[in-house]
């Protein structure tokens, strides 16, 4: 099976599979056995670059044998304002979940199923108008707790 892409198609799955990329990979500390698929893939589609005449986005490095974005790619390319965007949502929805999850499970110990998710919603609703209005301003850490972790 052949597929054809445009110039610009071929761009715009190059910044879709680089967001892919960051995904799987912005966060590990080590090698990742389990995405040699997609790593590979990448790699192939990268290696089309010259012939798809966007080779100023793409490097080859000799030493490593692999190719990675270039300095124009992460200059241009739409893909980190949408990975900054999902972060930045990702991070507040996740501090709001966390925050609402503690409050209820924390002060009303064994309750209903339903009766959880219900509080967990007016907590995330709480958090969530907390952090509109505030960001994070009014957060405060308890020290006298502080001996328990340190």
């Amino acid at each position: 099976m052949k597929i054809n892409f445009t110039k610009s198609e071929f761009r715009t799955l190059l910044d879709v599979i680089y967001m892919a990329d960051w995904i799987m990979h912005a966060h590990d500390t080590e090698d990742r056995s389990d995405s040699g698929e997609y790593y590979n893939l990448f790699q192939k589609l990268m290696s089309h670059a010259m012939a798809m005449d966007c080779e100023d986005y793409v490097v080859f490095d000799e030493e490593q044998k692999q190719y990675s974005q270039s300095y124009l790619f992460e200059e241009e390319s739409p893909a980190l304002e949408y990975i900054d965007k999902f972060e930045n949502d990702s991070f507040w929805g996740e501090l709001i979940s966390r925050l609402a999850r503690r409050d209820v499970l924390g002060d009303l110990g064994n309750i209903e199923t339903e009766e959880m998710f219900v509080a967990i919603s007016e907590a995330e609703d709480k958090w969530s108008k907390e952090f509109e209005a505030f960001g994070l301003s009014r957060i405060r850490l308890d020290y006298r707790q502080l001996d328990t972790i340190h």
